[in-house]
């Protein structure tokens, strides 16, 4: 690589002291702040750069705190550390690319002034479904050491299919097995560092992580804690290590704790408040493993703002984020759209003539559905309908035992063909593989004729992803029985499918997560005429949500406690019924199947909710049924993911002569 030197230049002189917004100093003593330059290597999104430049600020002081503090600075260091385990993706994937794969985790530690840098064996071979590439350094100040070490975060190629090994439990204490047994190999990995390096005295522990590499430090950094809480002393006897003085700052991580856990304290008990989780609640990977089988992180998530989170600052936020993102994306290659989202699909009383079906295949194919949109839904966003169908498919693969029986072994072949880098030739293959296996399951659910859309499928594809539709064969039973109960939401996911997956990118999180940094906004002030503010981040992301049943020609209106109107609702006597206002701090879903509807209605949680459900029906007696409670993103110390509230389920009758009945219902 061309001036590979310049890896080591500061590229700006020192601040005294810490920016607003930033970590503490202690006892009146200052610290300086350290703005350097750094290499990280976009992905194949990027046909022309090999890598890119970016800054990096860095300073004793993040660590001159509790690690129960949250440091806005410390979590974009982090993160820039995070991506600079990303590999150099220009080269050939030969053994010489492995063995020069940590060069930009290296010289970003030697940088900021670690030393003493190695790997593990696993990031200089090639990968392999069980191996996790391990970086690690050390900075001594005054009266400790800093020991950074981060997972590999990206082109870790077959370690994806790792992902896949739920496991059934028994060997990892309900954790997830795969990114369980990695986090044991990471908390190895740094008590034989320590050993072999012979620090002495307090130890501050750094640990970061993206994607898969988030979930290893995450699950490494709980374990940590847990046994630290136990009273394991964990560095031996020449160096100490508290909880307090462990720094966990994870990206868009997948879950891996597990309330079901027999051993250590649940994955939310306060003794996990040094763990720290950035998160988009429109990303789906940080979704899974699934939440129905006891899945969530240890520690505490942050999120970044959605429009449906926070739409009076949703603009603004987006505003800074844009500036940000210009910057990180220097050659301007790649334009965010990772909020375009909108509900397409087919309507149901049209699934049985052909006429329809077939336009809607062509769409799906090519990404555009033209004006196939949903209009029963309104407000919805990604993180709604990925949740919504997540938690179908769940439900339709059964039991985790039924999940690693029956379908495990083909999720971890099907990764590990994708995830082979010798097919580096094929272009946008996760999302042209899930476009081919949707329009396999739409077209066996309508057309009833799988082996016939197999062999076609399979017949225009070539071998590489001919292989891939063999292995997605065990999925169609329960993608199908999902599909025709969330039909619209699988149908937008696969049409949405490039922007959902660009809020897993991590130049996108790195712009999001810089405009919570008063470093990054000053020096964006300095430099511009303009002048942008801060974007805090979100402490939770959950949503409320209310389910209504059995009202096909039953208006519906629900009114919050002031009088504003939330949803308003026109029903028919034949056909569906027709959303005619949505507040846009919610989303509201009809869903018709013929003879009855249903709605569900979501809510962020930032405020308690007294809605009035006023009403009339064109019939005696008209019964609903309606639920009410609130569901987390994160599930809470008792396994559930948040207890029922006011009402479980209860009944109201309407009727015959719109007559407007008000009943109350408290979130």
């Amino acid at each position: 690589m061309k001036n590979f030197a310049l890896m080591f230049f500061l590229s700006c002189g020192l601040v005294t002291g810490v920016a607003s917004g930033g970590a503490p100093t202690r006892a009146n003593e200052t610290y300086e702040v350290n703005k350097y330059s750094f290499f990280y290597a976009p992905d194949s999104r990027y046909e022309t750069a090999p890598h890119f430049t970016a800054d990096i600020y860095f300073s004793q002081s993040y660590f001159e705190h509790s690690s129960y503090e949250y440091d806005t600075h410390l979590a974009t260091a982090s993160l820039c550390l995070a991506m600079s385990t990303y590999p150099d993706y220009t080269s050939a994937y030969d053994d010489e690319w492995y063995q020069s794969q940590p060069k930009f985790i290296k010289n970003t530690l030697e940088t900021i002034g670690f030393n003493s840098f190695t790997t593990n064996q696993d990031y200089v071979e090639t990968a392999r479904m069980d191996s996790i590439g391990l970086a690690i350094a050390k900075k001594e100040f005054n009266n400790y050491t800093v020991i950074a070490v981060a997972p590999r975060s990206g082109g870790y190629y077959r370690e994806w299919a790792n992902n896949m090994h739920l496991g059934d439990g028994t060997k990892s204490d309900y954790m997830h097995e795969g990114w369980y047994n990695a986090a044991n190999k990471l908390i190895d990995f740094v008590i034989n560092y320590v050993k072999d390096n012979q620090v002495t005295g307090r130890v501050k522990l750094w640990m970061t992580g993206y994607s898969r590499g988030g979930a290893t430090a995450n699950l490494a950094a709980g374990l940590i804690d847990a046994r630290l809480d136990k009273g394991e002393n964990l560095l031996g006897n020449q160096a100490s290590l508290t909880r307090e003085d462990v720094y966990a700052y994870t990206f868009e991580a997948p879950q891996g704790a597990n309330v079901n856990s027999k051993t250590i304290k649940l994955p939310k008990d306060a003794i996990y408040g040094n763990i720290f989780n950035v998160i988009h609640p429109n990303d789906i990977v940080p979704k899974v493993a699934m939440a129905e089988y006891g899945f969530t992180r240890f520690g505490i998530d942050k999120f970044i703002t959605t429009k449906f989170y926070d739409p009076s600052n949703y603009d603004s936020n987006r505003r800074v984020f844009n500036k940000l993102f210009d910057i990180v994306n220097q050659n301007d290659e790649v334009k965010y759209s990772g909020d375009n989202f909108g509900m397409y699909g087919l309507k149901i009383e049209d699934f049985l003539r052909i006429i329809t079906v077939i336009p809607a295949i062509v769409g799906l194919i090519t990404g555009d559905l033209g004006q196939a949109k949903d209009k029963t839904k309104a407000n919805y966003d990604a993180n709604i309908a990925s949740t919504l169908f997540i938690e179908e498919i769940t439900s339709e693969l059964g039991s985790r035992d039924n999940y690693v029986k029956k379908y495990q072994p083909s999720l971890e072949n099907l990764m590990l063909i994708m995830k082979n880098e010798q097919y580096t030739d094929i272009p946008s293959t996760p999302g042209l593989v899930l476009r081919m296996f949707i329009l396999t399951v739409l077209s066996s659910s309508l057309l009833g004729n799988f082996n016939s859309i197999q062999k076609a499928i399979k017949s225009s594809v070539g071998s590489y992803a001919s292989a891939i539709v063999d292995l997605l064969d065990v999925l169609v039973d329960p993608m199908v029985d999902a599909y025709w109960e969330r039909p619209n939401e699988l149908i937008s996911i696969a049409v949405h499918i490039g922007d959902i997956f660009q809020n897993h990118y991590a130049d996108i999180i790195l712009a999001h997560v810089q405009a919570q940094d008063s470093y990054y906004i000053d020096d964006y002030n300095k430099n511009n005429e303009e002048k942008i503010s801060v974007v805090s981040f979100r402490n939770n992301a959950d949503f409320g949500r209310m389910k209504f049943f059995g009202f096909n020609d039953l208006g519906l209106r629900l009114e919050s406690k002031n009088g504003t109107r939330v949803v308003n609702v026109e029903g028919h006597l034949v056909g569906k019924s027709d959303i005619e206002q949505c507040n846009k701090e919610y989303a509201v879903g009809y869903y018709s199947y013929i003879t009855e509807e249903k709605m569900e209605l979501f809510m962020p949680i930032n405020k308690k909710y007294n809605i009035s459900m006023k009403s009339y029906s064109k019939k005696p007696r008209h019964r609903v049924e309606y639920w009410a409670y609130y569901q987390f993103f994160a599930l809470d110390n008792r396994g559930v993911k948040r207890a029922q509230l006011d009402h479980k389920k209860d009944t109201a009758y309407f009727n015959s002569d719109r007559f407007k009945r008000d009943v109350n219902v408290k979130l």
